[in-house]
């Protein structure tokens, strides 16, 4: 889902009590903060040698140490915070939009958002697991490309550029090296 996308749902649904469902059945506490909203650059190269890049906006989900039973988020309140980074930079509106959150039962994770379900009396944003992936095997078309695509043997660029000679040529065109000569 775009950040574009998450904002339209959220102005589409004012003043709903705004949850995240970070896994079957466990949401984040009630008094929960919205504290960052990242617009996140990759830079990336994968293990097949390929340049990669994307962007993405990162939402961070905190609760506070003591629970503050008075505090609460709802989908006007979260426009709100989204205006205020506004005035200072511009969140992108056409990337992918994932959600960082993590408490003591469960480690700190960027998730997507896998769905998002609107009822009368709050709307509820169910977070997406995510796996990491080999993109050299992602790309690979046939059995046998996947087999070598991922973590295939290093060359080292020193070893392409030098080329290959024979000690037996070396000796053979009186090239050798012998001791006390400072060749070697």
């Amino acid at each position: 889902m775009t950040t574009k996308e998450f904002l339209n749902v959220l102005e589409s649904n004012p003043s709903l009590p705004l949850l995240f469902e970070y896994k079957a059945g466990a949401f984040a506490r009630m008094d929960y903060h919205i504290t960052e909203i990242k617009n996140v650059n990759f830079d990336t190269v994968d293990c097949g040698g390929v340049h990669n890049e994307w962007q993405e906006v990162q939402v961070q989900l905190w609760e506070p140490e003591m629970p503050d039973p008075t505090h609460r988020v709802n989908t006007t309140k979260a426009l709100d915070i989204f205006k205020v980074v506004n005035k200072v930079r511009e969140t992108w509106g056409d990337v992918e939009m994932k959600f960082e959150y993590g408490n003591t039962n469960f480690h700190t994770s960027i998730l997507p958002v896998g769905q998002i379900e609107v009822h009368k009396d709050k709307l509820i944003v169910k977070l997406g697991e995510t796996m990491t992936t080999c993109k050299a095997q992602d790309r690979a078309t046939t059995p046998e490309e996947k087999a070598a695509a991922c973590c295939g043997p290093v060359v080292e660029v020193a070893e392409i550029a030098k080329p290959k000679v024979n000690l037996s040529d070396l000796v053979a065109s009186n090239n050798s090296c012998t001791p006390g000569s400072g060749c070697c």
